[in-house]
């Protein structure tokens, strides 16, 4: 008696299934094409061209992009996102898109996320006049996907045609499928934010779903009109993968928003998470040579052999990590060193935290280190990187040479036994940072939105 076929039983055949259905249903009919009528990709006069980068300095200057047409001069935005903090009113990626709302003629967001455990689905949220958040709620990983596309058709077409200009998703997964679909069927231009290490084999091998991962990051590059990335290591990687992206690839504008950092109520705290320290030392790191993560773990275990009940807390996701936890092995710290894999949470770690170690010679590293000190959290960084132009060593900051292990030792020692010093070097921190970094939020948001028109001109 033959076995009956069972595979079915499987969610992620079911999910591949569920998606290939709506390839085949919806994009064979007129070959993926629809009438269109005001809800149109406005008509460009214009050839497509290269992307050329633009920042934040430039775009204060800068003609719009975006070529005027019928009666307005701002794109409709769809973006798809899997950052389900969006649909919070007061967290960072909520403040972003409200933002953004005089940048684009309407903002349409498709938010990836699942059911409460309540059973009460999320409902749409109209945040402003031209700003809507449409969760799926959906009951279970597959049907990610499949519940953002059939949200698009159900919100975003009307006898008009298809209401986004361009297609916007913020990952090479569940959020870029459901843009590829969408924007192949309406016929949109089709860009992909990424924020994940896609390039890092154990990051791909520690996927949920590594299989349809890598299947769908091919399929996605080999499709996407143009990418952004958070950093330039993330867009070397791009074109590595797919050359002929060379020149629709930009790094993302990039704003330091220190008020709001400042201002962020942390909803995790790492002493919940590691009660056997009393002291805890954070490092976020991209985990390559030039984080300089194994010097930080070098200078911090002189000092970790002395005191058990003080811990170091090690985040990111990156090639040397493997190195990195065979080098804690090898010292004997592996019960006082912990590592993480980079999450959301990262500012509620540098809140919670007592110290933060940055070494890195990475530019894209940053941030981390401003949030850190506009969290007042003591400070242990690399004396030749930004600390060096904003902080004074001996008075907002412990500046180190990165292959100076002793130097980090001391530093952990003196915040370690000083508790005034660790208040008056968090103090003079927070105070350096927001008198010597100077910014111009209304130009990020310019070159934000005309980093997104872009993909619209080398579309048409």
């Amino acid at each position: 008696m033959s076995r009956k076929d069972d595979s079915w039983i499987d969610p992620g055949k079911r999910a591949a299934d569920q998606l290939n259905s709506i390839i085949r249903s919806d994009f064979s009919r007129d070959n993926g094409k629809v009438s269109v009528g005001d809800g149109s990709t406005p008509s460009l006069d214009v050839e497509a061209v290269p992307n050329v980068e633009i920042g934040v300095e430039d775009a204060r200057n800068e003609a719009p992009v975006l070529p005027v047409s019928r009666d307005r001069e701002k794109a409709r935005l769809l973006l798809i996102t899997k950052d389900t903090s969006i649909l919070e009113e007061d967290s960072l990626a909520h403040r972003r898109i409200t933002d953004m709302r005089d940048c684009f003629l309407e903002i349409h967001v498709i938010v990836l996320n699942y059911k409460p455990e309540t059973g009460e689905k999320v409902p749409i949220i109209r945040s402003f006049e031209n700003v809507w958040l449409y969760p799926t709620n959906s009951s279970v990983w597959w049907r990610l996907a499949y519940d953002g596309y059939r949200m698009g058709e159900n919100q975003l077409v009307f006898s008009g045609g298809f209401r986004a200009d361009v297609v916007v998703a913020e990952d090479l997964f569940e959020a870029g499928l459901v843009g590829r679909f969408l924007s192949k069927k309406y016929n949109r231009p089709f860009q992909v934010h990424i924020q994940e290490d896609f390039f890092d084999e154990e990051y791909r091998e520690s996927h949920e779903h590594p299989v349809l991962y890598e299947w769908s990051l091919e399929y996605l590059l080999n499709h996407v009109t143009s990418v952004r990335t958070k950093t330039e290591f993330q867009r070397q990687a791009v074109i590595a993968e797919q050359p002929r992206l060379e020149n629709y690839t930009e790094m993302l504008p990039s704003y330091y928003n220190l008020d709001a950092w400042r201002d962020v109520v942390p909803s995790v705290n790492l002493h919940d998470k590691y009660p056997q320290f009393k002291f805890i030392i954070l490092h976020i790191s991209s985990m390559r040579v030039s984080s300089h993560s194994y010097d930080v773990i070098r200078g911090a275990s002189k000092l970790l052999r002395r005191y058990p009940t003080v811990g170091l807390v090690v985040v990111g996701n990156g090639p040397l990590r493997h190195m990195l936890e065979r080098q804690a092995i090898a010292l004997g710290m592996e019960k006082q060193i912990e590592f993480e894999t980079a999450t959301p949470e990262m500012l509620s770690y540098v809140k919670t935290a007592n110290l933060f170690i940055h070494l890195s010679e990475d530019g894209s590293e940053d941030a981390f280190l401003l949030q850190a000190a506009v969290s007042k959290l003591p400070i242990i960084a690399n004396k030749d990187g930004i600390a060096g132009i904003i902080f004074k060593d001996g008075e907002s900051a412990c500046l180190c040479s990165p292959e100076d292990a002793t130097c980090v030792a001391d530093g952990i020692n003196r915040y370690l036994n000083e508790n005034q010093d660790r208040t008056r070097f968090g103090l003079s921190a927070s105070e350096a940072v927001f008198d010597r970094s100077e910014q111009d939020y209304n130009a990020y948001l310019k070159a934000y939105k005309e980093s997104i028109e872009r993909c619209i001109v080398s579309k048409g």
